[in-house]
């Protein structure tokens, strides 16, 4: 992901200055392109080559090098471009009345790229990166202060970048939603002035303001700007303030609106680049477990939702004895749930549509007996094909929701409170997450077998990178120490 947005950033950028400039170009300016998309190139390669690979993955690379080289080589030698056409049609967009001139930029195009394989191919070598010999023009004589047009306001430019993001399916609705919410904060706190006017001191008070926001402005001060909540939360004296994750979410927002209003010259130097991401606890000092009166008081509510709302029932009981996350079971399909080498089995998959937050949380979990007991299997067994659940648990209201949030509300915040539990680290979408490994540390389970039930990445060198699964017989023992009074 770091070496995609790194060239998607200068493929727009070269993209830009070829729309300036039309399809005319001499022959210097078809260099000077090529010189620019060679040098992305080769900040790509040192990118890779920062890179922890593994053995395999870099074999698999080398392949890959030398079979493009090989095309590149042929289609230059056969004076056949049609490699890297495509991609100078786009570049010159005007030039269709001049086929010659996209051609001899397509043709640019591939030396470039056979240069920089050819390098990337001796550097894996053991050779030293050779880096190219770019031309290097004059550069044109910078215009007086007084003729240089005022660059465009945060506004201006927040819309631009967020219709830019939209327009190449980087943020999704609800991305979209808060990002630009994000950006509406970053020009109200500054003021909203012309971003070439932007100095990294303004930054730095940009973000020592933005530390006293308050949390969920929106709902708890609506109508008011950003500004104006701080001064509403001043007065109050006992709002609570965004969290540190929250603080570096904005950071990191602001950071990258900067950086490509840099790449697109509407100023010379980022000054985002003095935000420091402050520091924030670890994800599990969020959340607390559930205890056994917690667990003993919360799925006695739920008893009065088995018959009403099953879901509502069943949902905190497979987390409960799975430690899956709230997602992961609202989205379980009837074939989910499966015998499976004589073992019943959960199998969380991303099949169908399903969404998991990682590669890692594809996995099979063993039913815990205690599930069985319950009746899950003849649930399962009376259930229609598709998914076990209906739409409102696995669906959002709208396009800019999350598909949980429903459910969430539902078990997070209104049972929780009838059930009588008051400490807000304590929820049902994360609070059996923690209960889980919890109950299972405290029977000296090893970290890798945990990881595996929870679907997280093993960190291990060698029971992660190269060992192998649990074998689910073993698994099941694991998963039968977990002892709850529910």
């Amino acid at each position: 992901m770091r070496r995609l947005v790194l060239w998607e950033d200068h493929v727009g950028t070269l993209l830009n200055l070829i729309r300036r400039r039309g399809a005319r170009m001499t022959r210097e300016q078809l260099d000077q392109l090529r010189d620019r998309y060679l040098a992305a190139t080769f900040d790509e390669i040192e990118e890779r080559l920062a890179l922890s690979w593994e053995d395999a993955g870099l074999d698999e690379h080398r392949f890959g090098l030398s079979d493009e080289a090989h095309r590149l080589s042929a289609g230059l030698a056969n004076l056949q471009y049609e490699l890297a056409l495509p991609l100078a049609r786009e570049m010159l967009p005007q030039a269709g009345q001049e086929p010659e001139t996209v051609r001899l930029l397509a043709r640019r195009l591939m030396e470039a790229k056979l240069e920089s394989i050819k390098a990337e191919l001796a550097a894996l070598s053991g050779e030293p990166l050779r880096l190219p010999q770019l031309s290097s023009p004059t550069p044109p004589a910078p215009a007086s202060p007084e003729r240089q047009s005022p660059t465009p306001r945060i506004s201006e430019l927040a819309k631009q970048y967020g219709d830019e993001r939209v327009a190449g399916n980087h943020w999704s609705a609800r991305t979209e939603k808060q990002f630009r919410g994000y950006l509406e904060v970053l020009g109200d706190l500054l003021g909203d002035p012309c971003i070439g006017a932007v100095t990294k001191e303004d930054i730095r008070g940009l973000g020592h303001d933005l530390v006293q926001l308050p949390a969920h402005a929106t709902k708890r001060f609506p109508g008011l700007s950003a500004r104006q909540a701080i001064a509403a939360a001043g007065a109050q004296g006992d709002v609570e303030r965004l969290s540190p994750n929250s603080v570096n979410s904005y950071y990191q927002t602001f950071r990258s609106f900067f950086a490509w209003a840099e790449q697109y010259d509407h100023l010379q130097k980022n000054p985002a680049s003095v935000l420091r991401d402050v520091k924030a606890g670890r994800a599990r000092d969020d959340r607390d477990p559930f205890d056994d009166s917690d667990l003993v008081a919360y799925f006695a509510v739920l008893q009065v939702e088995r018959l009403r709302c099953p879901y509502l029932y069943w949902i905190p009981y497979i987390m409960a004895f799975s430690g899956c996350r709230l997602a992961e079971a609202a989205q379980l399909c009837k074939e989910d749930v499966r015998e499976e080498g004589g073992l019943w089995i959960f199998d969380f998959n991303d099949d169908h549509e399903k969404r998991l937050k990682n590669k890692s949380s594809r996995r099979k979990v063993p039913l815990h007996p205690r599930l069985v007991e319950l009746g899950l299997l003849e649930l399962i067994e009376r259930a229609p094909e598709g998914f076990l659940w209906p739409p409102e648990a696995r669906t959002a209201t709208d396009a800019t929701g999350s598909a949980i949030d429903r459910l969430q509300k539902r078990l997070s915040t209104r049972l929780r409170k009838h059930a009588g539990i008051t400490n807000k680290k304590k929820t049902a979408a994360h609070s059996f997450r923690h209960t889980v490994p919890a109950r299972l540390k405290a029977h000296s389970v090893p970290e890798y077998q945990i990881a595996e039930i929870l679907g997280h990445e093993n960190e291990s060198q060698s029971t992660g990178r190269y060992g192998s699964r649990t074998d689910l017989a073993q698994l099941l023992e694991v998963i039968r120490l977990l002892q709850l009074p529910i």
